[in-house]
């Protein structure tokens, strides 16, 4: 019996040494570091946040893809004030063909759209309010990834076939020999261990092992590293909002994928969201709505639930009073408990009020034992920027999705919901949303900067052939056309080491000279870009037919320095 239990523990522990051996071999070694360089590489920045992330995806992947899919032009990231957590997304009118994407970024591309109300979306709604939606999403996410790098062959799978085969035929053997064993000596334990071993080390095997680097992916994430240790060399670069991609294009998207860009990535947040501040578009334009859940004892409960506890509370408080003699204060406090409740839970069901709104979130609250037992619904009817959570039975949770407007039948003192009738499948409205005004520390509102714009309105409206208004922010102006809202040209500029990386980022590309416009000027598309005493201007035409390419070049040539080198001291 002794040679058994050797040969069995043997096996295991051989096993075990030779799965640990395994992983041993495959671990990644971070690749050291190429020179420091501002030069990009072919590689999306979701592929390249996995290359320096130990080939593991993480929160960057989808963040990255985010600020690239603007620099795109799918859409636009527009910050009105000084705070950019109130940057929005902007679907662009005649966005590119989107044919030419890959799965993951036609992935984050239809989570914007779906969640855009006329076009607009607040940055900051992007994160899930259901943690399971949330792991499945990025789940699927992880996958595309994964599977583009791989045909990139930049990664590769931890364990090989060979190794995975050599693994699972090591546990069947193990297995024989402890089931051998039990049975040989009708030991129940062994029979389990036997169980245990082969069904462990499957379950260990088939579960996602990771994936681990390959020739070219070192290569590749070298280079990139040494991109990274560029950027970290301006530690302006890590306070850089999401709306600075229309100046930096892709250098910013991937500073977020090699983890450098620390507000930006702040705001940006594509997994599970903060329950208690929540977006609604109810009504027309997003507004953020503070959810407080009660934790009161008879939150969400039925009536006859709350009755019978109620009966208790009587019944002790009366048994204790009858007991107690002079020591029966706590009897007479749980009888004005016990008659507290009654009375409003009396009232309670006698009377019940409908709600209409929009479902932000729902849920689940379980018991101890892990079953469902509520769920806390969070419906904004438009009265305003604070709500508290109904009590919805867990059985009703297929009734009402997020985004579903529905009107709800609740008890008021418990919060219970008692009936719900779905008035329209997710989002309807189609109102945009307004720029908020930009405000001061009071809540005032502010005037616009002061100063000559770098382009004047009656110039662009020439161009244009109706009247325009100039929206100016920090190092940025947008024209807008009075007719019909919509912009028909940006302006941005900058300056040091943003500036040199603008003038480089807008460089790639055919290009057309622009002889006799400032210190170096060229066209480029719907771009005109202009370099003046240390100043880099970017011209961007937007809309169809609005201003027609030859234009801007005179647009350029028009353009005031005294306007840029003013906003540059």
């Amino acid at each position: 019996m002794m040679l058994d239990v050797v040969v069995s523990v043997a096996g295991v522990g051989l096993w075990l040494i030779a799965y640990g051996a395994c992983r041993a071999a495959t671990r990644i070694v971070p690749p050291p570091a190429g020179p420091a360089t501002m030069e990009l590489g072919p590689e999306p920045p979701a592929i390249v946040s996995m290359l320096v992330n130990g080939w593991s995806t993480s929160v960057d992947t989808a963040e990255s893809t985010v600020l690239d899919l603007a620099v795109a032009g799918h859409y636009e990231l527009r910050q009105p004030d000084a705070d950019p957590y109130r940057t929005t997304i902007h679907l662009a009118p005649n966005p590119p063909d989107a044919g030419g994407l890959r799965p993951y970024e036609r992935q984050v591309l239809d989570r914007i759209r779906g969640l855009a109300v006329g076009g607009v979306v607040p940055l900051t709604a992007l994160s899930f309010r259901d943690e399971n939606e949330s792991k499945a999403w990025n789940r699927r996410l992880r996958v595309a990834v994964v599977a583009d790098a791989r045909a990139a062959g930049l990664s590769r799978r931890r364990f090989g076939r060979t190794t995975m085969t050599a693994l699972y035929v090591g546990a069947l053997a193990v297995g024989v020999v402890c089931g051998s064993a039990a049975v040989h000596h009708t030991h129940v334990g062994w029979l389990f261990l036997s169980f245990l071993t082969v069904g462990g080390a499957l379950a260990g095997l088939v579960q996602h092992i990771g994936e681990r680097d390959t020739p070219a992916g070192r290569e590749a994430a070298a280079r990139w590293l040494g991109v990274q240790a560029w950027l970290r060399n301006h530690e302006q670069f890590a306070e850089l909002p999401p709306s600075a991609v229309a100046i930096w294009d892709r250098y910013l998207a991937y500073g977020a994928a090699l983890g450098v860009t620390r507000r930006a990535s702040d705001v940006l947040d594509l997994e599970l969201g903060n329950r208690r501040r929540l977006w609604s578009s109810y009504g027309g334009g997003w507004r953020r709505i503070r959810v407080r859940y009660p934790r009161a004892p008879w939150y969400g409960h039925p009536t006859r639930t709350l009755l019978v506890q109620v009966l208790l509370v009587l019944m002790a408080g009366t048994f204790v009073v009858s007991v107690a003699g002079r020591y029966a204060l706590p009897g007479y406090v749980l009888l004005a408990a016990g008659g507290y409740l009654l009375i409003r839970a009396v009232a309670d069901l006698t009377r019940s009020r409908e709600v209409t709104g929009e479902v932000l979130a729902r849920t689940t609250c379980r018991s101890r034992d892990g079953h469902p037992r509520l769920d806390h619904l969070v419906l904004d009817d438009g009265t305003a920027d604070r709500t508290t959570a109904w009590g919805l039975p867990s059985e009703w949770g297929r009734r009402c999705e997020d985004g579903d407007v529905v009107t709800i039948t609740v008890r008021p003192w418990t919060r219970r919901v008692v009936a719900v009738t779905q008035q329209s499948r997710g989002p309807r409205r189609r109102a945009a949303a307004p720029a908020p005004p930009v405000t001061d520390f009071f809540g005032e509102v502010r005037d616009e900067p002061a100063g000559p714009l770098p382009v004047s309105v009656d110039d662009v409206a020439q161009v244009v052939g109706q009247p325009v208004r100039a929206e100016r922010q920090p190092q940025r102006v947008t024209f807008r056309s009075e007719a019909d809202n919509a912009v028909v040209l940006r302006a941005e500029w900058a300056g040091g080491v943003a500036g040199r990386i603008a003038w480089r980022a807008n460089a790639r590309g055919i290009v057309t000279p622009l002889p006799g416009i400032g210190d170096e000027a060229y066209a480029s598309g719907h771009h005109v870009v202009m370099r003046a005493d240390g100043v880099i201007l970017v011209l961007a035409a937007v809309g169809t037919g609005r201003i027609g390419t030859p234009h801007l070049p005179w647009l350029l040539s028009r353009c005031e320095r005294v306007g840029l080198t003013q906003d540059r001291r």
